[in-house]
């Protein structure tokens, strides 16, 4: 009975994190067939397929760290945009063989990655909106979908709906995040590092367990190999204050690239 009211209380601070993000809702989970069609003819013409994950992270993180930190970033930058509304979070992403050796790390073929995310888009289409625009907070997903999302645009063009990949939320973030880290003396990357595991805190303290920080492969500036448990980088020096910087960082250039694209495409 304890370990079940420990994973209800979990599950309680998860749904919390999740659902209240926004001043108003953005996401269409949580909304019924007929209140998204109200807010899509109201002016909610644009839509976030923003992609998750769920791999093996060391010790120290929970393997959802992506799709936590996606339903906070999606819900910021949704509210940002203003008419934008959030698809449902895809948990799962390609991973490299390297990480399926863990347990708890699933991991899709690029090839089905990318199916499901164009069924989504194709969906969304369907259901109304002109603006679809793709995102992940996951290395391994940025090239599947760029190369998706040039071939949807071109396909779904011509009925009115246009497609785009957002990645400066993650890429041009990422190397800003690593610089500014790097300057402070501290080893900037890695998987389970700094900036990984303070980004999870800030979003959800429960997903991380301090007491096992501990320093995994640092080559490479933290962006080498992984170690025996799962770790590139160094956490130690990682917290959510940190964290909530860097995902503010993240949603700010996600934001102007979005409405620098949707700009143009109205135009």
């Amino acid at each position: 009975m304890k370990r079940i009211a420990g994973i209800s209380c979990l599950l309680l601070v998860i749904s919390t994190c999740v659902w209240a993000q926004a001043p108003e809702q953005v996401l269409i989970e949580a909304m019924t067939s007929r209140e998204l069609s109200a807010r899509v003819a109201a002016g909610a013409q644009t839509v976030l397929i923003f992609s998750g994950g769920t791999e093996a992270s060391g010790p120290h993180l929970v393997l959802g760290k992506h799709n936590y930190r996606v339903y906070r970033y999606a819900t910021q930058i949704a509210d940002s945009l203003g008419n934008t509304l959030v698809a449902p979070v895809l948990p799962f992403a390609p991973n490299s063989p390297v990480l399926e050796q863990y347990p708890g790390t699933i991991s899709l073929t690029e090839p089905t990655f990318s199916d499901v995310n164009e069924q989504l888009a194709r969906s969304m289409a369907a259901s109304g909106f002109r603006y679809i625009v793709l995102m992940s907070d996951h290395f391994n997903s940025q090239r599947p979908l760029k190369a998706l999302a040039a071939k949807l645009d071109s396909a779904l063009s011509k009925k009115g709906v246009r497609v785009f990949f957002s990645s400066d939320g993650y890429e041009k973030a990422r190397a800003q995040i690593e610089a500014g880290i790097a300057r402070q003396g501290l080893v900037p990357g890695g998987h389970g590092g700094l900036w990984d595991t303070a980004e999870t805190w800030a979003v959800l303290p429960a997903a991380v367990r301090t007491a096992y920080f501990a320093a995994g492969d640092t080559t490479h500036l933290g962006n080498g190999p992984l170690d025996a448990a799962g770790v590139s980088g160094d956490p130690c020096h990682a917290t959510p204050e940190q964290g909530r910087q860097f995902g503010q960082l993240r949603v700010q250039l996600a934001v102007r690239e979005i409405r620098q694209w949707l700009s143009q495409v109205k135009q």
